[in-house]
């Protein structure tokens, strides 16, 4: 989540940094500076899971347990050591409530990003506003033609950005 747009996609650990579709689908909405909130279990309800953890392996460390969910390395580097090594039934409320919080409430602040060069898509171009919808012809100059990434316009992950130079085009063609 960044500026309270979200996304439920994967999310990849690299030796460069984070990655994969959702840290590509974020970065059009994140400027330098900001944090990102990571929820590392989107899909689980993590307190009603392990109260039920402390009857059914009660015994098994909170690291080992969660590593059923999440990588074991990465658990010991989110959570405190002391609290990875405690057995599941020994965790209390307030230790269920840091859980949770460091794994579903994770803040981020990225350093940067790559750059153009390993960009998916690029932010800004023409104003939109500045062409005719029907024709991607140039409000202020006649018989430009603006289609594509050129112009101001970033779709999703998915093939959107693919789709959107196909079909401007085509509109502009239909006129050309």
């Amino acid at each position: 989540e960044c500026e309270k747009i979200s996304f439920n996609e994967n999310l990849l650990f690299t030796h460069r940094g984070l990655s994969g579709p959702v840290i590509l689908q974020i970065s059009s909405y994140w400027d330098a500076g900001q944090f990102i909130t990571c929820n590392l279990l989107p899909d689980f309800e993590l307190e009603k899971m392990i109260l039920k953890a402390q009857k059914t392996e009660s015994q098994q460390q909170v690291k080992t347990w969660l590593s059923n969910h999440l990588p074991k390395r990465l658990i010991s580097i989110l959570l405190k050591e002391q609290l990875a090594n405690k057995p599941v039934a020994k965790i209390n409320h307030n230790d269920i409530k840091e859980i949770i919080f460091l794994l579903q409430n994770r803040k981020i602040k990225p350093n940067g990003t790559e750059g153009y060069r390993t960009a998916e898509v690029t932010l800004g171009g023409v104003d939109c506003d500045e062409i005719s919808s029907k024709t991607m012809e140039s409000r202020k100059v006649s018989n430009l033609y603006f289609v594509g990434e050129v112009l101001d316009v970033t779709g999703w992950l998915g093939g959107y950005n693919f789709q959107w130079a196909w079909s401007s085009g085509w509109c502009a063609g239909q006129y050309v």
